[in-house]
């Protein structure tokens, strides 16, 4: 109950015009740090003088994320029978600290980002008070080489992990997204824009072996080889454009095991998806993007497929998919990051306020559908199927309150579980 406190005073900013219009004034006189001025994995920050420092030997930009949640989920009998009942629950899904910037005295500077979140909330017992998510280095090969990132970080495939999350178009990833892909891990990528930022491409190495446990040594810990390309084959504005994507991902078997799992698209949610450990020596995985913007409507379709290499298990073949799309209906829409090839920030157009040139802030509706299958040959880990609805308010750039409606049915252990999922969101971002 005490969680739903700290809603209420962000819920009163955006409810109460006189006072509001004061606090949205004091946050909104900001700029947006360039892209070549700040870590190309790092979102953007909202900048001013009290969150910026500079010297002659380095620059920090400091931004904040905070979101609260609350979900709430109806389940058939069949549903509990595969997974438990699930309670409703109101959960801090980010506190989140990140300092960004540039390095000074390098001829070329280097860029670096350090992002950890607070756990002390509603972490459990045994969780650090802060867990560092992002700590990496950017170093540059002279203006236009591209560059090095060496540290833990995104593994940069995958739109919807390149992709921001207090950025996407719903409270939360697409379910096969995170059984597919690492959020973070430690390693050394390679990125780089060409064609006057038409084109991006990264590839990386990654061993996650210091946060193992050293259990293993880091020869034998699985190593994960990834690459992704990006291109605009039409790019008239941020209002109007093409994306289309392409991406790869290789990962060893620690210990001859691997193992796939996810929720359905609710933190709060036990795994629907779980393949359970079984014996394989490797996968791939390919992964395919498509975004089409034209004005206030945007449009996303992404696939990917993974073939598993595990004679016990026929060598079996696991896919996900999404496609849905949004309409700002006060005629908002958001940037592309040309850096990264992904869509990003909304700003509205007119914040929101009823003085003289101020507006209702942005408002989104949002659908999409997503399917996983988990399930091939040897392996049962479901099939999991998910319509959601979305109606987001962004009364300015640093506030964000957002409902999601999700209906979604598993298919495993011979069983179809029905599961209706209710989620709002209430999003601080600096």
């Amino acid at each position: 109950m005490y969680k739903l406190l700290i809603l209420f005073p962000l819920f009163c900013l955006s409810v109460a015009p006189s006072r509001a219009q004061n606090v949205f004034e004091f946050l909104n006189d900001t700029t947006v740090v360039n892209a070549e001025d700040m870590p190309s994995a790092a979102p953007p920050i909202l900048e001013k003088k009290w969150n910026r420092i500079e010297s002659k030997l380095f620059t920090i930009n400091i931004g904040l994320a905070i979101f609260i949640d609350y979900n709430s989920i109806g389940q058939n009998d069949e549903s509990i029978q595969q997974v438990g009942e699930i309670k409703p629950e109101v959960e801090f899904r980010a506190d989140r600290i990140i300092l960004s910037g540039n390095l000074l005295f390098f001829k070329n500077p280097w860029r670096y980002m350090i992002a950890a979140n607070y756990n002390g909330l509603d972490g459990e017992d045994v969780d650090p008070t802060f867990a560092f998510i992002d700590v990496d280095l950017e170093i540059p090969f002279g203006k236009k080489g591209g560059w090095i990132t060496i540290g833990k970080q995104k593994e940069g495939i995958g739109h919807e992990y390149v992709l921001p999350g207090s950025q996407a178009m719903f409270t939360e990833r697409g379910s096969g997204t995170p059984a597919l892909i690492k959020q973070r891990n430690i390693g050394i990528r390679y990125s780089n824009s060409v064609l006057n930022h038409r084109m991006t491409w990264t590839a990386g190495i990654f061993n996650n072996w210091l946060e193992n446990g050293n259990q293993h040594s880091f020869a034998d810990n699985a190593m994960q080889v990834t690459f992704r390309a990006t291109g605009l084959p039409i790019y008239k504005s941020d209002r109007e454009l093409m994306h289309v994507g392409i991406g790869y991902r290789y990962t060893g078997a620690t210990d001859g095991k691997l193992s796939y799992k996810a929720k359905p698209e609710v933190n709060t949610a036990p795994v629907f998806i779980n393949t359970g450990s079984f014996d394989a020596s490797s996968a791939n995985t390919l992964m395919l993007e498509w975004i089409g913007v034209k004005g206030p409507f945007s449009f996303i379709g992404e696939y990917m497929n993974v073939w598993v290499n595990s004679a016990s298990a026929g060598n079996p073949a696991f896919h996900y998919g999404q496609f849905g799309g949004s309409w700002f209906i006060t005629g908002d829409n958001r940037k592309y990051n040309k850096q990264t090839g992904n869509m990003g920030k909304l700003t509205p157009k007119k914040n929101f306020g009823l003085k003289p040139g101020k507006g209702l802030g942005a408002v989104e509706i949002g659908a999409r559908y997503t399917y996983s299958d988990f399930t091939d040959r040897a392996i049962d880990g479901g099939k999991f199927g998910r319509f959601t609805g979305a109606l987001g308010w962004f009364p300015n750039a640093h506030l964000r309150f957002e409902a999601n409606y999700g209906h979604g049915k598993l298919d495993k252990n011979n069983l179809i579980g029905k599961t209706d999922f209710w989620q709002f969101r209430a999003q601080f971002e600096l």
